[in-house]
């Protein structure tokens, strides 16, 4: 089968969804379709952020360095760009949509899978979330009233933010208006939005989690990662250590994971990711907790981080589903999160951590930690019995899913 797969950008380096959309082509290669991958640019990219975290990390360097799958090493795969102004513009996604469209037709494909919410394609797939939610969201994560206001008012003004939700509304339509056939929703939470935002039918929307693609390492090699970085980043052997991971640290609730380890007595937290970090560094520091918060910038060895901590606390705003949940959790991880969080439902079933309703709730979120007393026998046997509980989200049952999902597609003639 000819599958044309639509996103953006086609590099793993770039962020989760690409990451995804790149193991999505290798996989779909491997099941013998024809995969044509339909972007805007495949070529690395070289963020402001990289220059600013080299250094920073015990392995920033190779973090900036290794990027990933690289396009061109996808075997089979046939890359198409199409060109457009930059799509940090309204203009640009829209001209993005306009040429996949254009390619589409020339092109005929079978099946249209589309990441990008500029041409949703025969299958709608939408890594980030519901758009519509995150800018709510955006709005919510300030502290002040007046802040919250002006961030209301620029998404109202800005042409992007218009278009994606324009488009959103048009991916989301009655398929002989140019919507989706199905749109796949990642979490239960994405699936709740689309049904009450846009009123999409039941029958249209998919709720199918991202597959789990990691598997924690042996007892042995947690403990010896355990040690090895609690000894480079001079944590004390008994200290109780949380990990806060995320780029988008507004977003991903940093500011409210210090308040909540400032309250502890003695937690500390390690934050992993890339961002501006003046902000929450004055913020340690006013708290009188900056002694134990450590920003140790990008990491890939994300398996050392997990070993090392007691916890991982993320108290976000919008997250559509949430990996690092499931990779936490695989290691014997509690997590502390909030309702915003797309895997919350899976941490509820799994009893391994405390869901809250705010990012706010910081009460709660110190309560949480301050319950939990390191047991490392308990925290394997609880590892264990997560990665049992998780094998459902495993890559083989995740893409036995997908064939179903493109047979209903086909049977119902696609475009």
């Amino acid at each position: 089968m000819k599958i044309a797969l639509v996103i953006e950008h086609f590099d793993a380096a770039r962020g989760g969804a690409e990451h995804f959309a790149v193991w999505l082509a290798e996989q779909l290669v491997a099941s013998g379709h024809d995969v044509q991958v339909v972007c805007h640019k495949s070529s690395r990219r070289r963020d402001r952020y990289q220059a600013a975290h080299r250094g920073a990390s015990h392995d920033a360097i190779k973090s900036a360095t290794a990027g990933g799958i690289q396009t061109a090493s996808v075997a089979g795969v046939t890359i198409h760009q199409i060109r457009a102004v930059k799509l940090s513009t309204g203009m640009g996604f829209r001209q993005f949509g306009r040429g996949v469209r254009q390619w589409c037709r020339k092109h005929k494909p079978d099946l249209v899978h589309s990441i990008s919410v500029a041409y949703p394609g025969d299958v709608y797939h939408p890594q980030p979330g519901v758009y519509l939610r995150m800018q709510h969201q955006a709005v919510h994560s300030r502290d002040h009233s007046a802040a919250a206001g002006l961030k209301r008012l620029t998404l109202g003004i800005s042409g992007k933010q218009r278009a994606l939700l324009a488009l959103e509304k048009s991916a989301c339509s009655p398929v002989n208006r140019g919507g989706a056939a199905k749109i796949i929703c990642i979490s239960n939470m994405v699936m709740k939005d689309f049904s009450r935002f846009y009123q999409v039918p039941a029958h249209r929307l998919i709720r199918l989690e991202n597959p789990m693609m990691y598997t924690a390492p042996s007892p042995s090699q947690m403990r010896q990662d355990r040690d090895w970085f609690r000894a480079m980043y001079n944590l004390p052997t008994p200290a109780r250590v949380a990990v806060f991971a995320g780029h988008d640290f507004r977003r991903k609730g940093l500011a409210w994971a210090i308040r909540t380890v400032a309250a502890t007595t003695d937690w500390f937290l390690i934050v992993v990711g890339m961002g501006k970090v003046r902000r929450y560094l004055e913020l340690a520091e006013d708290l009188g907790v900056s002694p134990r918060v450590k920003f140790i910038g990008p990491t890939r060895e994300m398996g050392k981080i997990y070993a090392s901590a007691d916890a991982l606390l993320f108290p976000t705003f919008y997250d559509s589903f949430g990996l690092v949940a499931l990779e936490a959790m695989v290691h014997g991880l509690d997590v502390i999160s909030t309702r915003f969080l797309g895997a919350a439902d899976l941490v509820e079933a799994l009893q391994m951590g405390v869901i809250v309703d705010s990012p706010r709730s910081v009460a709660e979120m110190t309560s949480a930690l301050e319950a939990l007393q390191p047991d490392w026998p308990m925290r394997l046997h609880r590892a264990s019995e997560a990665a049992s509980r998780l094998a459902v989200l495993s890559p083989d049952a995740y893409m036995d899913r997908l064939r179903h999902i493109y047979a209903d597609v086909l049977n119902l003639g696609g475009r």
